[in-house]
């Protein structure tokens, strides 16, 4: 009983840390972090602690790197929390979206929905909330480019701290 208990708690782990990867306000590495540390702990799933300690560097170089290239892309084209709300709505909405046709039989529809929900919606959301800045639909235009590509990358990062813990933690090698 308790060891279903560990890996329901593993899995609420994920699943936040995979939320996290999508939307800015969840700390998701850190969230895989502890799911991979109560796998070792709890579960005795042979992980080495170096292997522990390369995602949780992992994580921790994700989370820098994400704020210094959205100040780095901030640089380059300034945005408002408008624009940012706007990737984080419309990531939240492409996660239902895709959530939605994965039971679809066609591949086609699930990488429409992949771009359609993960870039073109948030694009579309962040340029909208920046036209009611009160700026002209040129400069709107600029400022949700520049949200989308911060977004994006901050994404990718994350991800790609995920899918390694996966791996990791169901030991897929």
């Amino acid at each position: 009983m308790m060891t279903f208990l560990w890996w329901a708690l593993v899995a609420l782990c994920l699943v936040f840390g995979f939320l996290g990867c999508f939307i800015n306000k969840v700390p998701g590495p850190i969230a895989v972090v502890i799911a991979t540390l109560l796998a070792i702990l709890c579960l005795n799933i042979p992980i080495e602690w170096s292997t522990f300690a390369i995602i949780a560097g992992l994580a921790v170089a994700s989370m820098i790197a994400s704020k210094l290239l959205v100040k780095l892309v901030k640089k380059l084209q300034e945005f408002s929390k408008r624009a940012t709300w706007g990737t984080t709505i419309g990531s939240i909405i492409g996660l239902l979206l895709v959530w939605g046709s994965t039971s679809a039989d066609s591949n086609a529809l699930l990488i429409s929905m992949l771009i359609v929900g993960f870039i073109v919606l948030p694009f579309v959301l962040a340029f909208l909330l920046e036209l009611t800045n009160k700026q002209g639909a040129a400069m709107a235009l600029k400022c949700a480019t520049s949200a989308t590509c911060a977004y994006l990358s901050d994404t990718l990062l994350k991800l790609a701290v995920f899918v390694y813990a996966i791996y990791v933690i169901f030991q897929l090698g």
